[in-house]
């Protein structure tokens, strides 16, 4: 988002500039409020996703006539994307427990021998994002630890999100190939469960 894009926006807001502050923290505390009342884990992030998106779709050529209105919307659809997510997060770790406990500790072993190199093969900055992206936090502090990642990467969340699914994705892909080397490829051979490590 360019400075000129956010200018444009609060321009709709408001064309006083005071005016569109005052504004602008109204609707990003109502954004908030939404989000709260969900039960979104951080809802101030979600609240700044929301306002960023807004941004981008009127940069890009969205007619808004009530900015309010407009956001509430992105905000209801910001909401479904994350609730699916944590379904699936959560469903994809109980599968992979629930394959684990049927596995042998020497099956287990071998899993994060052939996935070490292949963390190994990426770029320092990049182990680094996921090792820090994926701490075990839980909850609501698992939100702030990665809207705090976010902001010190000067990234947008949604944009954080993308980056660690591509290395995960990475990740996957290089297993898969380095499994098919070894005998008995077929314990790790499902996505999910390798992708159910990296959470």
């Amino acid at each position: 988002m360019s400075p000129e894009d956010f200018e444009r926006f609060l321009r709709l807001l408001s064309p006083d500039s005071d005016e569109a502050g005052r504004r602008y923290s109204t609707l990003h505390k109502k954004l908030t409020g939404f989000f709260s009342m969900k039960g979104v884990g951080d809802p101030g992030s979600a609240a700044d996703e929301t306002i960023d998106r807004a941004v981008l779709k009127i940069a890009a050529g969205a007619v808004v006539s009530d900015v309010g209105k407009y956001c509430l919307g992105i905000a209801r659809h910001i909401f479904q994307e994350r609730l699916r997510l944590v379904r699936r997060e959560a469903s994809a770790f109980q599968e992979f427990i629930a394959e684990l406990s049927r596995y042998s500790g020497e099956q287990v072993e071998r899993i994060y021998s052939i996935l070490k190199p292949c963390f190994e093969l990426l770029a320092a900055d990049e182990r680094q994002l996921l090792l820090v992206y994926c701490q075990k936090v839980e909850g609501r502090a698992r939100a702030v630890h990665r809207r705090q990642l976010a902001d010190t990467r000067k990234i947008t969340l949604l944009a954080l999100r993308v980056r660690v699914t591509r290395l995960r994705d990475r990740l996957t892909d290089c297993v898969r190939k380095r499994s098919n080397d070894v005998e008995n490829s077929a314990a790790i051979s499902n996505k999910q469960e390798i992708s159910s490590i990296l959470l």
